[in-house]
């Protein structure tokens, strides 16, 4: 029996050796697609609040309406190799090098894996932010990398690899939930996979249930890490200002609400409210900030006071206005319209003292305007995703197959929870908000349609056994 483990363990080598080499051509995929996306963006696009961001990461971090750990991260790699790239090319191999691994490790034909890395660095939702070194990127890739990670354990995993995975990857879901203040949402789901991959599945609903509450307050723990990490200067710990995007959203749904109900009920800048018909005027569900630079006659108070009982008293005598509002902002969120799709992508840097400049050239054109042309097209509309990934992997339960339905429905759960929040805290419906939810429904989807496949071909391979039994049979009753 002692000869039996190094024959074991040189065995396992062998196999593991033998999957590393079949994923090669994924790698060089997937790195392929990361120097893509930072060819066509050189140095990387930037809009104003990457450019805040990275000047914050050469200065000092204020908070307000930006989470300082982007800077804090983004201060690291601008050390190493000053300006956009370096951010650019880390957030996106993580993304890209995650998809390709989770894509590899399915039993599609290799042609079929390099042409969904392909794919799925050409989709508008997903190109188009990769472009830019924006946090909502950072999030997708924190996310799909700990789903890479969590994915790569095995039963074969000895319990010390297991608990580094494991850890590596809670540590990616919580630098994930720290880029954005409304990414917590998404976390879950991720937060349950982590423990189910340490402690495994139990047919137990007792311990299902404790297994949930767990995940919960793991998850709120991340979250009050997270709280301190963004309210706080480091190393100082001086209390930054104070977050002031909920006072924004408040305003705006005072002014929609305001348009829905048809009396107004937003404050000027003396208290009187300001009418109506020039809150319509005014009024554009695609952002805020559209709004408010419609106000050219300045009606609008700029800070009204009380706005958060002010908001809480409209939703309560407005109810209805109040969720034709929400729901004008989200179909522009989910680009459930007939319209092009808003905000596509950012094609330039913008004008900074950081040092950044931006050289146009012909291949960078070639990919903006593609960009542009995308936007009326219905690969470039977030709801198409959200609706067939649902539908794939409903199907993939359906017909009761085994293979990666746990990673399926650990990517869509997380795309959904990270969506369902914004009906109620968008501010606009900028296609990069889509971003995390986007991937998750994408690799979901394709871990649907190959586990579906690989239950036909196990219903084949059951049907080869029966009809060469039934031969066997027949043969032997003659």
């Amino acid at each position: 029996m002692a000869e039996l483990r190094p024959m074991a363990i040189t065995t396992s080598r062998i196999a593991g050796h033998a999957a590393f080499r079949s994923m090669v051509p994924m790698w060089i995929a997937a790195l392929v697609a990361t120097a893509f996306v930072s060819l066509a963006s050189y140095p990387g696009f930037l809009s104003y609040d990457s450019i805040q961001e990275l000047a914050q990461a050469r200065t000092i971090v204020d908070g307000s309406q930006y989470p300082p750990f982007g800077s804090y991260v983004w201060r690291i790699f601008d050390w190493i190799a000053p300006g956009p790239t370096l951010m650019q090319i880390v957030q996106n191999g993580i993304l890209e090098f995650s998809f390709a691994y989770m894509v590899g490790r399915t039993r599609m034909p290799m042609g079929v894996k390099l042409l969904c890395v392909a794919a799925f660095t050409a989709l508008p939702p997903i190109l188009g932010p990769m472009l830019v070194v924006w946090k909502d990127v950072a999030v997708g890739a924190c996310y799909m990398g700990a789903l890479a990670l969590l994915a790569s354990v095995t039963a074969e995993s000895t319990g010390n690899r297991k608990r580094t995975l494991v850890a590596l990857a809670l540590f990616l879901v919580w630098c994930g939930m720290a880029y954005r203040f409304n990414a917590a949402s998404g976390a879950f789901p991720l937060v349950m996979y982590a423990l189910w991959k340490l402690l495994g599945t139990s047919s137990s609903a007792r311990q299902t249930i404790k297994r949930i509450l767990s995940g919960a307050m793991l998850t709120l723990a991340l979250c009050a890490v997270v709280w301190v990490m963004n309210n706080y200067r480091l190393p100082s710990f001086e209390r930054l200002a104070r977050n002031t995007n909920s006072d924004s959203i408040m305003k705006y749904d005072l002014i929609g609400i305001s348009v829905f109900a048809n009396k107004s009920i937003v404050p000027d800048i003396n208290g009187n409210s300001v009418p109506v018909d020039y809150l319509k005027s005014i009024y554009d569900p695609r952002h805020l900030n559209i709004t408010a630079n419609n106000d050219r006659e300045h009606l609008v108070a700029p800070n009204p006071d009380h706005v958060a009982s002010r908001w809480l008293s409209a939703i309560k005598s407005n109810p209805l206005a109040y969720l034709r509002h929400r729901t004008a902002v989200f179909r522009e969120y989910i680009s459930l319209h007939s319209h092009d799709v808003f905000y596509v992508t950012h094609p330039s840097v913008d004008a900074n003292d950081l040092g950044v400049t931006f050289t146009p050239t012909a291949f960078k054109s070639h990919v903006t305007e593609y960009m542009w042309k995308s936007g009326s097209t219905n690969f470039c509309r977030p709801w198409i995703y959200y609706s067939a990934s649902l539908i794939l992997v409903v199907a993939l339960f359906l017909v009761k197959a085994g293979s990666y339905r746990l990673e399926a429905l650990t990517a869509i759960s997380s795309a959904y929870l990270y969506l369902m929040p914004m009906y109620f805290i968008t501010p606009a419906a900028d296609l990069r908000y889509n971003f995390w939810s986007v991937c998750g429904c994408v690799v979901a989807s394709i871990l649907a349609v190959a586990g579906i496949c690989d239950r036909g071909h196990e219903d084949e391979q059951e049907m080869k056994k029966f009809h060469n039994a039934s031969s066997i049979n027949m043969g032997v009753s003659k």
